[in-house]
């Protein structure tokens, strides 16, 4: 088949990221696109990116300014990695489904649920495909799981228990990460744990949590290496009590300014047994035990015969990882590759992403329902954040400065 015409938009730190796992696509799957073009009002990181992809993929892409320039320039466009910040994904979603390309948007989907909805519709009412860019849920380690979950091996999950606590003074990657008017550092970053424990368990029908905002300022680099000063005004701290549709409970918590000790802990609980997991990304192993019985490593595969990763992933990773040992980079490339290997068939297929808008909307309306139930100081359900019946805190973020 003919590689997909691709259009890249945003070119900063995931806009790099992007192009990377694009080149790790070429080179298990060559031929499975093409990126012609790159976009960002930025000439400087748009010039960066494209010389990167020259250096990838022996062609330089075409640079634009603006969307309108690349798509008059492209008309063999089919479709759109999407990285821009997150306040403008829905604008420019929207846009470029109703010009009839597929597009690939980065997480969070956007910053409010009813800016979401927008681009789920557009993207039904032009008949395109809308995905998201959901990097930890192809992690082998979530892969094989899930595998464990299907086959039974801990019996009927009713209890998930996460803990995310991460170093004070440190920028995530850029500063505005850390403004309410972009969603926050709790949407940006935990909006992973969102995907993964649905992915995992089922949907999530509840949410009751309590908020607060410990940082006010931050003073650090971002990406590349600029030093910058940020007005911190979203709340970074979070502990959240969800209800899943199966039956089980989950416990979230998520620091963001820890002074001193951090933590990290992913650990599921059924009838019969616990599965602990590893970081996303880090390559470590799950362990199993069943009362004193513990299993890691290769002995999880023969608990998992049929488990197998699909073609793309298989090229990346190998076809039945209990583990890897890679450098976070190359890590980092191989997932994007994956989700883009999944977009890029969808657009060929014409078939529905594994992650699509709507597993987007879900994800993104999950963490608000949090910020809304601390808002409201009572359990709200998913429902009432989807239909937009409950929205006040997304009001906040709408009204706040940019």
């Amino acid at each position: 088949m003919a590689p997909v015409n691709l259009l890249l938009v945003g070119c900063g730190m995931m806009g790099a990221r992007h192009v990377r796992g694009l080149g790790e696509l070429e080179r298990v799957l060559p031929g499975s696109v093409r990126l012609a073009a790159v976009c960002d009002r930025r000439e400087d990181y748009a010039s960066d990116v494209a010389d990167e992809a020259q250096e990838l993929f022996g062609a330089r892409p075409a640079i634009y300014a603006d969307i309108d320039q690349a798509l008059a320039g492209q008309p063999a466009l089919q479709a759109v990695d999407l990285v821009t910040d997150p306040r403008s994904h829905d604008g420019l979603a929207v846009k470029l489904l109703g010009a009839g390309l597929d597009v690939i948007c980065e997480k969070p989907l956007a910053v409010t649920v009813e800016r979401g909805r927008r681009m789920v519709d557009a993207a039904q009412a032009a008949g395109r495909i809308l995905a998201v860019a959901e990097n930890n849920r192809r992690d082998p380690t979530n892969r094989l799981a899930r595998a464990l979950l299907g086959e039974g091996v801990i019996g009927q999950p009713n209890f998930a228990l996460q803990v995310l606590i991460n170093p004070a003074n440190r920028i995530i990657g850029t500063a505005w990460r850390h403004r309410l008017a972009m969603g926050g550092v709790l949407l940006d970053v935990a909006i992973h744990v969102a995907y993964i424990l649905e992915y995992l368990l089922g949907p999530v029908t509840a949410v009751t949590a309590q908020t607060q905002q410990v940082q006010h300022a931050l003073h650090g680099k971002e990406f590349n290496g600029k030093e910058v000063d940020v007005e911190v005004d979203s709340e970074d701290c979070c502990t959240a009590l969800l209800e899943f549709a199966g039956g089980a409970q989950g416990h979230v918590t998520a620091h963001f300014a820890s002074p001193g000790e951090t933590m990290y802990k992913r650990l599921l609980i059924g009838s019969a047994g616990t599965l602990n997991l590893p970081g996303d990304r880090s390559g470590g192993e799950i362990e199993l035990r069943r009362g004193c019985e513990r299993v890691s490593g290769e002995g999880l595969l023969e608990l998992v015969p049929e488990y197998r990763l699909n073609e793309a992933e298989a090229l990346l990773f190998g076809q039945r990882p209990a583990g890897y040992e890679l450098d976070w980079p190359v890590v980092d490339r191989k997932l994007i590759a994956a989700e883009m290997h999944d977009f890029v068939t969808a657009v060929r297929e014409r078939r529905s992403p594994e992650t699509d808008g709507e597993a987007g909307l879900r994800s993104l309306a999950i963490i608000h329902a949090m910020m809304e139930s601390a808002l409201a100081g009572r359990r709200v359900t998913l429902d009432e954040v989807l239909a937009g019946r409950v929205r006040a805190y997304q009001n906040q973020g709408e009204n706040a400065a940019v």
